[in-house]
């Protein structure tokens, strides 16, 4: 079956011939639809100073962290905010207080505002 043409069915004549296929244009970009990256933020409540491996490790993988610092004892939880300063800073985040003895620890991609 023909392809339909407008031009041929109001009685106007046009030069291409009724069975050329229409190619592509040469300068059309083809884009591949991506899914958007998930953003996921952890909750950590340490028990002691050791658990600043695993916290490091995902901020190190983009996620962000919130920690929960109320049972470590005053030298460990400071000790542990210090660390991840140091770890923030290389990955270039941030880290903000959010209460008393809680913290959010983001890496760059993330925006955190009060």
């Amino acid at each position: 079956m023909p392809k339909f043409n407008l031009a041929n069915f109001f009685g106007m004549d046009t030069d291409q011939p009724e069975n050329q296929i229409d190619k592509p244009a040469d300068n059309v970009v083809m884009m591949n639809r991506q899914e958007p990256e998930t953003s996921s933020i952890i909750v950590f409540e340490p028990v002691n100073y050791t658990d600043v491996d695993t916290i490091a490790q995902k901020l190190l993988e983009d996620s962000a962290v919130i920690i929960k610092l109320d049972k470590l004892d005053n030298n460990s939880a400071a000790r542990m905010v210090d660390f991840l300063n140091g770890v923030l800073f290389a990955i270039h985040g941030s880290i903000n207080r959010l209460g008393r003895n809680i913290f959010i620890c983001s890496p760059k991609k993330f925006q955190v505002t009060e």
